[in-house]
């Protein structure tokens, strides 16, 4: 009954996996939302205010956020499709007693360590986004 329980490894892999799964969701919601909203207002903010106002600054930083985006993304994505599989291969591992529990522990937290930092630039994108998302709504009043 232990390995269905969080406290274990494999019960911490079980909701590491749907973290994962969220991570997963979220940065296709960034990209298919936030990031394709965020192109679009690029583009008519570009041939509309840009022509009367110099926005050169909010524009050059929306360019990058956006830019950088798109590379981190598809890394995300990577890493993503790595994780699920370190994950899965590690439960074998447990299932199949290859890994001592001790073992079984260290390799979690190393996981949970890549998960942490996938979680983290989700949260950096999306709030940079949200405060583009600010600045593109400023520039569209004035």
């Amino acid at each position: 009954m232990v390995a269905c329980n969080s406290k274990s490894p494999s019960g911490q892999i079980k909701l590491m996996q749907k973290r994962v799964d969220v991570v997963e969701r979220q940065v296709e919601v960034l990209y298919n939302q936030d990031f394709d909203y965020l192109v679009k207002a690029y583009k008519a903010l570009d041939t509309t205010v840009a022509r009367t106002r110099d926005i050169r600054e909010e524009m050059q930083l929306l360019q990058a956020y956006l830019q950088q985006f798109e590379t981190q993304s598809e890394e995300i994505k990577d890493n993503v499709k790595f994780s699920r599989k370190q994950l899965s291969d590690l439960d074998d591992d447990i299932k199949n007693k290859i890994l001592d529990e001790q073992t079984a522990w260290q390799y979690t937290r190393e996981e949970e360590k890549v998960l942490d930092v996938m979680e983290a630039q989700i949260r950096y994108f999306q709030e940079k986004f949200d405060a583009q998302k600010e600045v593109v709504n400023q520039l569209r009043k004035e």
